[in-house]
């Protein structure tokens, strides 16, 4: 029993305040680069009312960051070649500026060029954060959307107006000093800002070192971008990919819209499962089940059935439904002898089943001379509209035949079938078209391969693997799949792609789960040994280790020790973001640190990883929290709500601001614009600092390389090489411990990088 008195009411509304409104933590007051007290950047002009200062590529500018105590004329940044490297001018001037337009030059070296097509420009646009994800951040608006400037702009007056420039280097590139200018030019403002770039004498790969998945919905593509056309979409989504090249990561699924198209033989129904637990008699009867509340399901004999004009035909089966005195449906449609749809040509009756095997016919299906074939369907529940009934049944020994006869016009009328009876055959044809562009030409060195039969589950729940019907553990079932995986196996090679596929069908289980996986696991390694397998793990164990190729461990969890010994082992190690963790770790929102993002990449070095995962990059809406018909804006709401998992419909509890979100889609009123927009998403200043941690995770890499193949090196220079490898202890001691001044980064990066050119020339 709790005894209530005035002072633990008290304490008791004092708690409820805090949890509605957190105050601000102690970090938040004092750390710079977290909140926008400033204390970065440089200024370059203040003048008439207008002032002008720059910061490296590494900071969230806030509006009303204070202007920096240091000045400096000149933009200063360094890169190698085949490296993006951003930074930011930033504009405030007293009063708002209609029709800015801001340009940039070329970048000269005597005779050597960088061309201005090769400056990008972007506007720093906000989102308001009404939610803060944790007790770490706050409700302000915050940077994060980078739409590109294409044309003129408007400048806000008393506040930050920040315009973000990335510089790409080609690989071709001549090392040295290049200068040039960004030109601002408005009624109100003329000005040359002058840039200094050092171009470092080595190039980084095309194809990335690090491994990495990175989801993406092509379903809310289509809703935002308001396509329809299967041409389109398909133009859209090349679009996306070239964007997923551009920041150095790997899609999920660059096959999505390509897929291995299978055809099987010897098997003539579909949309239900040949239950071999369950049958009137022989081995197998078919299981059709509608679970589906928006939608009627029905299980389809899969060709069209020739019958005669005039005569009368006659349905018969053996039957029994998931409850008693359960309604379903019969229905047979017409076709003419093209084998198009006589719409209304249809027969369809509803009939009454029971939890035990009962007898049923359907007599007098006569149809007009138009008709020349029909097709069969058998829906499990009464059929309406909405689809909102569900229900199963199981039917056995079903015969189509002209009435007084015996022959069964249905193939596989008693659903008996054997090993020997079915094949598959696969088609490869656009997923190679799409493994040579996305694989070979743009570089992808990862995808998710999805494999037909499988399954899949997550810690809340499961689905057993079926193949055409076949539940996993039946014949059939191992007949078929052992034919697909080792077709699946031996075509990969053959492509050059194999090693680069991670079959990831099973997200984050529970121990409960381990024996299920593990299963799973061995059904692919039996037939295809080389096939990479993956797993998500909040706590990885060893429980399927030895089926597993690839394990991806939530950040927080990841044990370093443990890791070196898996990769040493090997097997590769990936970690992975989500909506955990949060402050004070290492994370991916909105309003945390500008440095979260880049920090993982040298974590991920330190610990020896080999790739990153983010389970979605345009997670823009909740069909949870969302209403029906509503499309969550993510330009106005940058909180990302939870879904599924059981959630109900309705409920809005925030998973984090930002999470699964690093692109924006370019239509920024998406409920009253239908406008189509066919052109690449809006990536996220997020998106933007991930990229420069894995050309940082580059460096690391390179320089390895470099002292793993030196000879004729001094060992002072071999000493300072090796200890700048080890990173742990001066820029981290573990993910919820690190700096939080870009600056530090960028002078290590620096050391890094003269060390790899006096190891090359030295080499030379």
């Amino acid at each position: 029993m709790i005894l209530m008195s005035r002072n633990n009411t008290t304490l008791i509304l004092f708690i409820f305040i805090l949890i509605l409104f957190p105050v601000i933590s102690e970090a938040q007051k004092t750390d710079p680069y977290h909140s926008h007290k400033g204390g970065f950047g440089e200024l370059i002009m203040q003048d008439a009312g207008i002032s002008i200062w720059w910061c490296k590529g590494a900071y969230k500018v806030m509006r009303d960051t204070p202007l920096p105590e240091k000045s400096g004329g000149m933009v200063k940044i360094s890169a190698a070649k085949n490296e993006y490297e951003p930074f930011q001018l930033v504009i405030r001037p007293g009063s708002r500026i209609e029709n800015l337009r801001i340009s940039a030059g070329n970048l000269v070296n005597g005779e050597n060029i960088i061309s201005h097509n090769n400056l990008q420009i972007r506007k720093v646009e906000y989102v308001k954060v009404a939610k803060p994800t944790d007790s770490y951040g706050y409700s302000d608006y915050w940077p994060d959307p980078l739409p590109e400037v294409k044309g003129p702009s408007r400048a806000y007056g008393a506040e930050n107006n920040a315009y973000w420039i990335t510089v790409f280097v080609p690989s071709d590139t001549e090392p040295g000093i290049y200068e040039g200018t960004v030109r601002l030019k408005s009624p109100e403002l003329s000005s040359e800002i002058p840039v200094r770039l050092e171009v470092f004498d080595f190039c980084l790969p095309d194809t990335t070192s690090l491994r990495s998945g990175f989801g993406l919905s092509v379903d809310k593509i289509s809703a935002y971008h308001n396509l329809e056309r299967e041409e389109d979409i398909k133009e859209t989504f090349d679009l996306y990919m070239k964007s997923f090249r551009d920041y150095r990561i790997a899609p999920y699924d660059p096959f999505y819209l390509y897929p291995v198209k299978e055809k099987t033989k010897g098997i003539h129904w579909s949309g239900g499962i040949y239950d071999y637990t369950n049958s009137f008699n022989g081995e197998y009867s078919f299981m059709i089940e509608d679970d589906n509340t928006t939608v009627s399901v029905a299980g389809r004999y899969k060709k069209l059935i020739n019958i005669e004009n005039g005569k009368k035909y006659m349905l018969r089966w053996n039957l029994k439904t998931g409850e008693d005195n359960q309604q379903y449906c019969i229905l047979v449609e017409g076709f003419d002898g093209e084998g198009k749809k006589l719409v209304f040509e249809n027969r369809m009756e509803v009939f009454s089943g029971d939890s035990t095997w009962s007898s049923e016919e359907y007599k007098d299906l006569v149809f007009p001379f138009e008709v020349s074939a029909v097709s069969l369907s058998v829906f499990p529940v009464f059929r309406t509209a909405t689809g909102e009934n569900t229900g199963k049944l199981w039917l056995d020994n079903i015969v189509f035949s002209e009435d007084g006869k015996n022959n069964n016009l249905l193939m596989q009328g008693d659903f008996e079938v054997k090993s020997g009876d079915v094949d598959i055959e696969l088609d490869f044809s656009e997923f190679d078209q799409a493994g040579e562009r996305y694989l070979d030409e743009f570089g992808f060195n990862s995808f998710r391969l999805y494999l037909k039969g499988m399954g899949s589950g997550t810690y809340y729940s499961r689905n057993k693997g079926v193949f055409e019907g076949f539940v996993k553990g039946s014949p059939v079932y191992d007949s078929l799949m052992h034919k697909y995986l080792t077709t699946m196996q031996s075509h990969l090679k053959e492509k050059g792609w194999l090693g680069k596929e991670y079959v990831y069908w099973f997200d984050e289980p529970g121990k409960k789960d381990y024996p299920f996986v593990r299963d799973g696991m061995e059904t692919i390694k039996k037939s295809a040994p080389e096939i990479s397998t993956f797993i998500t793990e909040n706590d990885p164990g060893p429980e399927i280790m030895d089926v597993t190729d690839i394990t991806c461990t939530i950040f927080h969890r990841v044990d370093p020790a443990e890791a070196k010994d898996i990769v040493a082992g090997g097997q590769e190690y990936w970690s992975y973001l989500c909506t955990a963790p949060k402050y004070p770790w290492i994370s991916e929102f909105i309003d945390h640190d500008a440095i979260n993002m880049r920090m993982w990449l040298w974590v991920t070095y330190a610990y020896r990883l080999n790739g990153i995962l983010i389970w979605s990059t345009n997670y823009w809406t909740s069909r949870s929290a969302s209403p029906a018909g509503y499309l969550q804006n993510p330009w106005k709401e940058p909180a990302s709500f939870v879904q599924g998992y059981g959630w109900p419909y309705g409920k809005q509890t925030v998973w984090g601001n930002g999470d699964g979100r690093l692109f924006y889609p370019p239509n920024k009123n998406p409920n009253t614009d239908k406008s189509k927009y066919i052109e690449r998403p809006v990536p996220s200043l997020r998106l933007e600092f991930l990229r420069q941690g894995i050309e940082d995770y580059e460096y690391l890499v390179m320089l390895e390389q470099l002292l793993n193949k030196a000879v004729n090196h001094d060992d002072n220079t071999i000493t300072k090489a090796k200890n700048l490898l080890k990173v742990r202890g001066k820029l981290f001691n573990d993910g919820k411990d690190y700096v939080k001044d870009p600056d530090k980064i960028y002078t290590y990066r620096k050391e890094i990088a003269r060390m790899i050119s006096e190891i090359n020339i030295n080499t030379r």
